[in-house]
């Protein structure tokens, strides 16, 4: 229901581009994007275009996975970046 709720109201952007817009809102906060290869809910395409406009950030592709945050190796990176940013 949570997950609806947020695509009904489109995340509640006021635009499609907002966070690639405002990301020096966020250019301060330690950031890693983690991406499935084989997603076609959220395609690449997106995750580069946020890499790009935020290099900052740091941008993990899952060669094995899709959009599934279960999947082993999405998993294992989303641990990976929680332990990093335990240790700051």
């Amino acid at each position: 229901r949570l997950e609806n709720h947020y695509f009904f109201n489109k995340g509640f952007f006021e635009y499609d581009d907002q966070l690639l817009r405002n990301v020096d809102i966020i250019r301060h906060i330690p950031t890693v994007i983690v991406q499935g290869r084989y997603d076609i809910v959220c395609p690449a395409r997106s995750a580069w275009d946020l890499k790009k406009a935020f290099p900052e950030a740091r941008l993990e592709i899952v060669p094995d996975a899709a959009h599934s945050g279960f999947e082993p190796g999405i998993v294992s990176e989303l641990v990976k970046a929680t332990d990093e940013f335990a240790s700051l």
